[in-house]
């Protein structure tokens, strides 16, 4: 043995004397947690998934909550082109021709936003019970939200019924949006964290382009109510499927090891990662620091909201920021207007659509080569990159927009053609990146808060956008795209003065990163002990 693994064995085994002689206080619980705390776990996967087919089925399992939340956000723009859906629902708002131009801006502000605020809600709440009752009940709640309201909203009988079927989902989409890249983050080996929601991300996109596409399919169905309801038959039925996989893939092993499934969570972690070999020593490894993280997170007890804005200020601010400008920067803009904008450009309702579903396609592309980027390049090249070139696509589409001369072909392919680079340069920087950030910089005590207050932050200015684009464009029309491209030249400077780079770093170890302390023994001792960088499975590119 060498001197530098002695070294390593008897700090391995200082830190395994340390965990024999520490007990943790249990923490007093209140009556929301005895009631929804689970008191046992048994896992209910089939033995022959243990290994990379249970961390991919899981990953799916979060993705597809990704989906359903991307779905909704494109199923609405197709909808506000449908002459038969805006006939049923609008025709006391001056929607009787079957267009929206007689429609006050503010209604179809109300109609598309309603689920952006009560995803706010939803998402606050999920922040409280995700450390209760565990990540993927979080989950089911938000599907059985989901599907029961898309029933509604597809059989809705008048406006206040489908407004009303809509905000309620919001707060399905609200528990999804919180908990999924907390469960894609606390899965994935420190190496491939980017990767996994770099694959979350594109499912997200995925669902939006599936939307559009099912939007423009069905768009033949007129002047039958299957043309609107049709979407909505979709939707049901992947809310169906992510609420059936919820009762049997696995819980995460650091919501485990914090509630005192000891056991459970070295099981989970083996499952996932090293074909169920507990002995394994990257298992190991991990396990460590997770039994370590939790052990001091426990001397601190529970953390409050209050303590989110002064001990884990910086990170709050960047896990808000981020979620903020990923809305400021104008994304919805597009996603909830596009055919609309395309429509009054000079398309008509169905080419319009078939262009939103192209654009799509390329959108959802882009995220692709995030998978290796986000751990290859790291999180904020990708967002100052990505920040400078979206300002300049946005700036070329006001010029499209507001040009004097121009033929309605020519001033129509231009705004659509920018509108692809630039969701295709969003798809790739500033759409996954605001998911990955929040869900990675907290510890294990305040990742749900934390979550929770960044995803409130996003569905607070997705609702803001949703809200206020359509007075927008009503009043100062393609200049609007030139103060979105303000919003992203200022997240450039935020990325590059304020953020941390996280890439590579275990959820562990991004403490020391923000300055903070991690373990209960010393970090240096505890980090040089579970040395990632010299894994086999690390140095071999494996999960």
């Amino acid at each position: 043995m060498t001197k530098e693994e002695f070294s390593g064995a008897d700090q391995q085994e200082s830190i395994s004397s340390s965990e024999d002689l520490t007990t943790i206080a249990p923490q007093p619980q209140n009556f929301i947690e005895r009631a929804l705390k689970p008191a046992i776990y048994i896992p209910r996967y089939p033995q022959w998934m243990v290994g990379k087919p249970l961390l991919w089925a899981t990953c799916f399992f979060g993705s597809l909550g990704d989906a359903l939340f991307g779905y909704d956000q494109g199923i609405m723009s197709g909808l506000l082109v449908n002459e038969v859906f805006i006939k049923r629902f609008y025709i006391d708002h001056g929607g009787l021709d079957g267009t929206t131009e007689g429609i006050n801006p503010n209604l179809i502000g109300i109609t598309v936003s309603c689920l952006q605020l009560s995803a706010a809600i939803g998402s606050l709440t999920a922040g409280y019970l995700g450390d209760i009752m565990g990540r993927k009940r979080c989950v089911r709640v938000g599907g059985f939200i989901y599907f029961a309201m898309a029933f509604l909203q597809g059989f809705a009988p008048n406006l206040a019924c489908f407004i009303a079927g809509r905000t309620i989902q919001g707060l399905g989409v609200g528990f999804l949006s919180m908990t999924v890249p907390v469960i894609q983050t606390e899965i994935a080996a420190p190496h491939r964290r980017g990767l996994m929601v770099g694959v979350e991300y594109t499912f997200l996109i995925g669902g939006y382009m599936l939307s559009c596409w099912v939007d423009y399919g069905f768009n033949f169905f007129l002047p039958k109510d299957t043309s609107w309801q049709g979407p909505y038959f979709v939707q049901m039925g992947l809310a169906f499927i992510l609420f059936s996989m919820s009762f049997f893939l696995p819980e995460t092993p650091r919501w485990l090891a914090r509630n005192g499934f000891k056991k459970e969570a070295l099981q989970t972690v083996a499952d996932l990662h090293s074909d169920g070999n507990t002995n394994d020593e990257g298992v190991q490894h991990v396990f460590m620091e997770i039994q370590q993280a939790v052990k001091y997170e426990a001397t601190m007890g529970k953390v409050t909201y209050r303590e989110m804005f002064t001990k884990y200020r910086k990170r709050t601010l960047v896990g808000i920021t981020a979620q903020m400008f990923a809305q400021l920067n104008g994304i919805n803009v597009i996603s909830f207007y596009l055919p609309s904008s395309l429509a009054a450009a000079g398309f008509d309702n169905r080419r319009s659509l078939l262009f939103t579903g192209a654009n799509a396609l390329i959108y959802t592309a882009a995220t692709v080569p995030v998978w290796w980027l986000a751990d290859r390049w790291g999180r904020r090249p990708l967002l100052i990159f990505g920040g400078i070139v979206m300002a300049v696509a946005l700036s070329i589409m006001c010029v499209f927009n507001q040009a004097n001369g121009l033929s309605v072909t020519t001033r129509a392919n231009g705004i659509f053609s920018f509108v692809v680079i630039y969701n295709a340069l969003y798809g790739a920087t500033w759409g996954p990146m605001p998911w990955l950030l929040p869900a990675e910089i907290f510890p294990l005590r305040a990742r749900s808060k934390g979550m929770a207050l960044a995803t409130f932050s996003n569905w607070t200015f997705n609702f803001i956008i949703g809200m206020s684009s359509p007075a927008a464009f009503d009043g100062i029309h393609g200049y609007y795209y030139v103060i979105i491209a303000g919003f992203c030249l200022f997240s450039v400077g935020l990325a590059k003065f304020y953020y941390v780079e996280t890439a590579n770093h275990t959820l562990e170890e991004i403490a020391v990163a923000f300055g903070d302390k991690a373990f209960l023994m010393e970090d240096e001792q505890v980090m040089a002990s579970a040395d990632l960088t010299r894994r086999p499975s690390v140095k071999a590119g494996g999960v």
